[in-house]
């Protein structure tokens, strides 16, 4: 029972560090969108100059 124990825990902790990583993907994702979002804005006063 001595050997599953190391590879129960290294798989927990391979889990764990892919969970964070997802996560940090996520936040990563939602600031980069919400930058877009806020890039798009100023955009329709070209419009305006054009016309």
């Amino acid at each position: 029972m001595t050997l599953p124990s190391p590879i129960l825990a290294t798989g927990f902790l391979v889990a764990a560090a892919a969970f964070l990583a997802l996560g940090s993907m996520v936040v990563t994702a939602s600031k980069q969108s919400m930058i877009k979002v806020r890039s798009r804005r100023p955009r329709p006063t070209d419009t305006k100059r054009k016309g």
